[in-house]
C-alpha cells in the first residue's frame, strides 16, 4: 500500500503548499469564520477520490469531513485537528502573521504550528494512501474543524460528536497535542499524548473603598490585588504527580540508566518528591523550556493574562480583577483547584471561577504505541517514545466516547532551539519545511501500520 519514495515526497512537497493555503486564511477566532478554510480542506480531499462534505457548527464556522473507505474490517481511525487560531500581534512579527511565507527554510505564520500543521500532516498522509490505489482495511476518516480555540456552541468537535456522531465514530483518534520531541542529557524523547488538563477560569477579584486620588488610603483594591498577584508570581501549588506524569519520567529515567546515565535517572526520579523536585529539575540537563513543561505537568497552574481596573485616571476604584488561564490536572475537582488557588493567593482577594473543565487522562493502547514507536524508528532510529500529559487541553474531550481511544500524536522533528510549546501562542510561529516533511512521512507509516 506504501507509496514509492518519489511519490511520497511530491506529496510531501505538495504539504507546504497546503499549509500555506490554509494559514492565509484568517481564522482568528474570535469570530473563526473557518468555512473558507473547511471548503479548501474539502475541495482537496474531493480531487484526491476521497467522501468530503463541510458542515456548519454555527453560521460561517465550517467542519470539513473527509473519509478514506476501508474494506470494513475494524472501527475507524478519526484525524482531528481545528482551523481556528488565536489572535496575533502582527505588528510583533518578523513576516506578517497570516502571508505564510516561506523564509529561512520554515513557514511562518499563525497556525503554522497550532493546529494547521495537524490538518496539514494528516490531510498530507491521508492523500498518499488514497494515491496507492489499495484500501486500507479500515476506513480513515478526517475531521478539521471550528472553533477548538474558544469551545462554545460552534465547538466543530461537540456539534459532530452530539450531532453526526456516525461521521467521527472511531477506535483511534490521533489529535494534535503530542508527537513532538524533547532533549534531555543528549537523548531524544518523542511523546504520545495520553493525559491532558483541563480548564479554569478562574478570576482574582479584590474589593476595596473608592475615593478621590488625590488622598490616597490603605484600601486600594489594585494593591490588594498587586499584592495577589506577586504571591502567585513567587508561589506554586502543591504537586500531584498523576500516572501518565509517572510514566513520561519513569520512561526517560529508564533510558538514561539504560545508556549509563545513572545520575540523571536519579535526578529524574527525584522530579516526582515534593521534597527535592525543585532543586532536581534545577540540576536536570536539558533546556529552560522542558524545565518549566515538566513544573506544569506536576501541579495545578493559573497564569495571569489579563487585568481591569479603574474608570478615571483621578479615581480610586472599589474593584480590581485579574484574570488567569487556570490549568487543572485530571482528577482535580473545581472545589480542589480553587481553593488550592486561594490558599496561594491569599484572603485579600476573592477567587472567582464560573466555569470548569475536568482534565482526562487514559492508558496508552498498546498497539498504538508499537504502531507509533515502529513509524518513528524508520525515520529517527535512536528516538525513544513515552507517555505525556499535555499541560494545555484540546478538543479531545469533547468527543466523549465517539472518538474511541484518543491519543496527541502531531510527528515534528526535533530541532535545537524549536520551542513548539513557546511558538504556538506566541509571536513569529514557524515549522520547518523538513518538520513538516518528516510529520508527513512519519503520520503516514502510522496510518499503513493502524489502519492495516
Amino acid at each position: 500500500m506504501a507509496l514509492a519514495p518519489s511519490q511520497l515526497a511530491t506529496i510531501e512537497d505538495e504539504a507546504v503548499g497546503h499549509l500555506q493555503r490554509l494559514i492565509r486564511f484568517d481564522t482568528t477566532n474570535p469570530p473563526g469564520a473557518e468555512r473558507p478554510a473547511a471548503d479548501y480542506v474539502a475541495e482537496v480531499g474531493r480531487a484526491a477520490g476521497l467522501e468530503a462534505q463541510v458542515i456548519d457548527s454555527a453560521p460561517g464556522r465550517g467542519n470539513a469531513v473527509l473519509r478514506l473507505r476501508g474494506r470494513g474490517e475494524g472501527k475507524p481511525i478519526l484525524l482531528l485537528s481545528h482551523l481556528d487560531v488565536v489572535p496575533a500581534e502582527s505588528g510583533k512579527w518578523t513576516h506578517p502573521p497570516f502571508a505564510a511565507e516561506l523564509a529561512d527554510g520554515c513557514v511562518w505564520g499563525r497556525g503554522s504550528v497550532d493546529s494547521k500543521l495537524t490538518t496539514t500532516v494528516q490531510l498530507a498522509a491521508m492523500l498518499a494512501i488514497a494515491r496507492s490505489g489499495q484500501r486500507p482495511a479500515r476506513d480513515i476518516v478526517l475531521a478539521a474543524t471550528a472553533s477548538e480555540e474558544m469551545g462554545g456552541p460552534a465547538n466543530g468537535a461537540a456539534y459532530l460528536a452530539t450531532h453526526h456522531p456516525e461521521l467521527i465514530e472511531a477506535e483511534y483518534t490521533i489529535n494534535e497535542g503530542g508527537g513532538f520531541g524533547v532533549m534531555l542529557n543528549g537523548r531524544r524523547y518523542y511523546v504520545i499524548q495520553t493525559a491532558e488538563k483541563g480548564g479554569c477560569s478562574a478570576d482574582l477579584l479584590a474589593r476595596g473603598a473608592p475615593g478621590h486620588a488625590s488622598v490616597p488610603h490603605d484600601d486600594n483594591a489594585i494593591h490588594k490585588l498587586a499584592r495577589a498577584m506577586v504571591r502567585l508570581a513567587e508561589r506554586k501549588m502543591p504537586m500531584h504527580v498523576g500516572p501518565s506524569v509517572r510514566a513520561f519520567v519513569e520512561g526517560m529515567a529508564a533510558d538514561q540508566a539504560a545508556h549509563g546515565a545513572a545520575d540523571v535517572a536519579a535526578l529524574l526520579r527525584s522530579v516526582l518528591e515534593p521534597k527535592t523536585s525543585d532543586d532536581a529539575l534545577r540540576r536536570l540537563p536539558c533546556d529552560d523550556g522542558l524545565r518549566l513543561m515538566i513544573d506544569a505537568m506536576l501541579r495545578n497552574t493559573a497564569a495571569l493574562t489579563m487585568l481591569e481596573a479603574g474608570t478615571k485616571r483621578n479615581v480610586i476604584p472599589s474593584e480590581a480583577r485579574a484574570r488567569t488561564s487556570g490549568r487543572p490536572l485530571p482528577g482535580q475537582t473545581k472545589e480542589s483547584f480553587v481553593g488550592e488557588l486561594q490558599r496561594v493567593v491569599g484572603g485579600e482577594v476573592e477567587v472567582v471561577a464560573p466555569d470548569f473543565t475536568p482534565g482526562t487522562e487514559s492508558e496508552l493502547d498498546e498497539r498504538f504505541a508499537r504502531a507509533a514507536t515502529a513509524a518513528l524508528k524508520r525515520h529517527e532510529p535512536d528516538a525513544t517514545v513515552v507517555p505525556y500529559m499535555m499541560t494545555g487541553g484540546t478538543d479531545a474531550k469533547r468527543l466523549g466516547t465517539v472518538g474511541g481511544k484518543v491519543y496527541g500524536f502531531l510527528p515534528m522533528l526535533y530541532e535545537p532551539g524549536a520551542d513548539y510549546m513557546a511558538l504556538c501562542h506566541g509571536h513569529d510561529e514557524r515549522i520547518s519545511v523538513k518538520s513538516i516533511q518528516f510529520g508527513v512521512r512519519v503520520m503516514h507509516d502510522l496510518l499503513l501500520d493502524l489502519a492495516g
